[in-house]
């Protein structure tokens, strides 16, 4: 052979063996079909839960919707190779990131209520271990207060939506304790979430059930606990969306235009700053043309970006927000005039709304506002009326009585566990009881025992597998139910099968009366063996002169 026919054979071979090193590695690198177990560097778990936590702490990937796809999918693997804490991580942190994913759904408009279900589904029965295990109590409330207000937006039963709402503010409530601040352990684009963080969560959730003047309480309270945190850009976003909700778009205009500077191009919510700018800016072009040149503007900024929110697909911020009914933007209205300490103008709107005879315009007819916005609305007024001077006790109390709902004093359960059982005993599955059950194992009199020797002067033969303690006089059988002394010392933890005969000291002797003393002393001398009491007897309670029977 020729050497241009061997450099060819040559070739040939060697283009052979790269493409199959090239398919092999591709086989063991890749994301999908053989997971973490098959990958050629065999990542741990532990490894994998690393990667993902850099990766949320670093980089901005509450907008990158194709970053979160993969960490979630990652975490679901590693999650079922893991145990102990690194287990607990991952759970957490998988749920952390399926928040994000459905907030971006959310912003998407596509979603499939159907999806979401699953994801909080899968991700709460694993979460229903935390408090088990004390580990990141705080951080589980957050999560499970995010999952329920997710739940709010996409329920359209009322009872359902309430309950779930109620559900979302008793969890975040939990993170305001006294003499405690909170501040995640985590970071998300390079920052913590604090208890600042955790308001807006409180207000975003109000505006989701559509409770405006429990949005502008909350914010309210924030103004109140932290004047630095009004410059952060996640604030700026969230009042700004209630100003808009409220009709105050040259306000909220006002409060967004810094994001048109480089001032928050640090911040993870920089995008999302942009993105409800220019959702004002659209709004406004409605009436003003002039404003669709800022538009252009706002829309290259978010092109530069690069993230999410630059992407098409994504909905405009009046199609993202509640659509609201006339009725509906005049609490929103009111409720922004409250938060401005503009009582008396958030009242007029009110009586005008409830067809107040004080009423001085005459928009609304009676018959406008459904029940539930009614009571809304009576509670703006008592909010209005405690910040008021000059208003009679009287009406603060007929306010007081129409602002109740008949669902202020239900119970709403936050115990996940409760849950899951009480959801599968509605499917009709099979629910095991872990309660003790004492039925039918109780004490009983003590003619139906064994008899025992009381008196501590007779020496006793002693089974070696029964406990002789001193103060106590109770014979207990293996499951069979604890009993109480006289003297309300407590009885000792019994084992399954062993007997315990326990002896009395004189001065405990006092409750006997003498004449029963005499009898069990003279049926102890009888018996010249020790006297053990037999199994599957049960407890003896002496604590008067006579032996209660069961």
């Amino acid at each position: 052979m020729n050497k241009k026919t061997v450099h060819l054979i040559k070739k040939i071979m060697l283009t052979m063996l790269f493409a199959t090193l090239s398919f092999a590695m591709q086989g063991c690198f890749s994301d999908k079909g053989g997971g973490s177990q098959n990958s050629i560097l065999n990542l741990s778990p532990q490894q994998q839960l690393h990667g993902t936590i850099v990766t949320l702490e670093t980089e901005k990937v509450i907008y990158d919707e194709s970053k979160l796809n993969n960490n979630i999918a990652v975490l679901d693997r590693a999650a079922t190779g893991a145990t102990g804490q690194v287990k607990y991580e991952i759970v957490f942190f998988n749920a952390l990131y399926k928040a994000f994913y459905i907030d971006l759904m959310f912003k998407k408009g596509n979603f499939k209520s159907k999806q979401i279900f699953e994801l909080l589904k899968a991700s709460e029965s694993d979460l229903k271990y935390f408090p088990k295990s004390n580990y990141r109590l705080d951080d589980y409330h957050l999560v499970l207060g995010i999952f329920n207000s997710i739940r709010n937006f996409i329920y359209s039963n009322e009872n359902e939506k309430r309950v779930v709402y109620k559900r979302a503010q008793k969890h975040f409530d939990k993170l305001f304790r006294d003499k405690f601040t909170y501040t995640s352990d985590f970071k998300v684009g390079g920052v913590f979430i604090t208890q600042n963080d955790v308001r807006l969560m409180q207000i975003e959730n109000e505006v989701r059930y559509e409770n405006p003047i429990g949005a502008f309480d909350y914010l309210k309270k924030l103004d109140a606990e932290s004047e630095e945190f009004a410059d952060k850009a996640q604030y700026l976003i969230k009042k700004a969306q209630l100003l808009y909700l409220s009709g105050e778009i040259k306000e909220a205009l006002d409060l967004m235009n810094e994001f048109k500077s480089k001032k928050y191009l640090r911040s993870p919510y920089y995008d999302e700053g942009l993105w409800v700018l220019r959702g004002i800016y659209e709004t406004l072009s409605e009436d003003d043309e002039n404003y669709s040149i800022d538009i252009k503007v706002v829309k290259n900024q978010l092109k530069e970006c690069g993230g999410f929110y630059s992407k098409s697909g994504v909905l405009k911020l009046s199609d993202y927000l509640p659509k609201l009914s006339e009725t509906g933007q005049a609490l929103f209205r009111a409720s922004y005039l409250y938060y401005k300490s503009k009582y008396k103008d958030a009242v007029d709107i009110m009586y005008d709304l409830l067809d107040y005879p004080e009423a001085k315009h005459h928009k609304f007819k009676k018959q406008d506002a459904n029940p539930d916005e009614k009571i809304k609305a009576h509670r703006i007024l008592l909010r209005c009326y405690e910040k008021m001077k000059k208003i009679p006790q009287e009406k603060i109390d007929e306010e007081t009585a129409l602002a109740a709902s008949e669902f202020d004093t239900e119970e709403i359960i936050i115990d996940l566990e409760k849950l899951i059982e009480i959801e599968k005993k509605k499917r009709g599955e099979v629910v095991y009881d872990t309660e003790e059950v004492e039925a039918a194992t109780g004490e009983v009199s003590l003619e139906n025992t064994a008899e025992v020797n009381i008196d501590p002067k007779i020496d006793r033969k002693v089974d070696p597998k029964s406990d002789i303690k001193a103060d106590t006089k109770e014979v207990k059988a293996g499951n069979k139910s604890e009993s109480k002394a006289a003297t309300g010392a407590e009885a000792a933890n019994k084992d399954a099968g062993t007997n315990e005969v326990k002896a009395v000291t004189p001065q405990k002797q006092k409750s006997i009366s003498q004449k029963t003393r005499e009898l069990l002393k003279k049926e102890a001398m009888a018996e010249t063996a020790a006297p053990v009491a037999k199994a599957g007897t049960l407890a003896i309670i002496e604590d008067t002169t006579e032996t209660p029977e069961h």
